[in-house]
């Protein structure tokens, strides 16, 4: 393209620089000519990367594509990129704490289930150390539950009832 081309572009379609992310892509925005909407772009870091992102394996902000598809009508600052990325953060951090507190759960349970003595009744078949296992687990669920007086059986409630339908008429109210 020649120099001539390039300029008489340049002053008939503006480009403004807008920001850039984290990751170092920029970002554009050419004004309509006519007071329409604006046509916001994207440069990539390195063009290679543009193929990660198209290919899904990178995404850009999401502050970012806002801006880009005109949801939002401001670019975003770097400080809330930051405060972004510090939130995302934390969000993997507490993931990473309850995926330890689910194992050590999930350890402790198989822990109890097991058995700690060897008895005879293990010893003669896989099926009764089985059984022996269900009690064990059955004695576990009971503890865990609350007293009989304290516990509600629907199902008790609703056999009391009969089970033939019932004429309903709707009260008008004056407004």
């Amino acid at each position: 393209m020649s120099i001539v081309r390039r300029l008489w572009q340049r002053i008939l379609k503006p480009t403004y620089f807008v920001g850039k992310d984290m990751e170092g892509n920029k970002y554009f925005e050419h004004p309509n000519a006519n007071n329409g909407r604006s046509k916001r772009t994207v440069k990539y870091r390195k063009n290679e990367d543009m193929w990660a992102y198209v290919a899904s394996g990178k995404r850009l902000p999401v502050q970012w594509s806002a801006w880009l598809t005109h949801t939002r009508p401001d670019p975003p600052s770097i400080e809330e990129l930051q405060a972004d990325l510090a939130r995302q953060q934390r969000v993997k951090l507490n993931a990473a704490i309850l995926e330890a507190r689910d194992e050590a759960e999930r350890a402790n349970i198989e822990r109890l289930e097991e058995p700690s003595h060897h008895s005879e009744t293990e010893i003669q078949s896989p099926s009764v150390s089985r059984n022996v296992i269900r009690d064990q687990r059955l004695k576990l669920s009971e503890s865990d539950q609350l007293p009989k007086a304290q516990t509600r059986d629907p199902w008790a409630e609703a056999l009391k009832g009969s089970d033939e339908p019932r004429s309903w008429t709707p009260v008008t109210r004056k407004r």
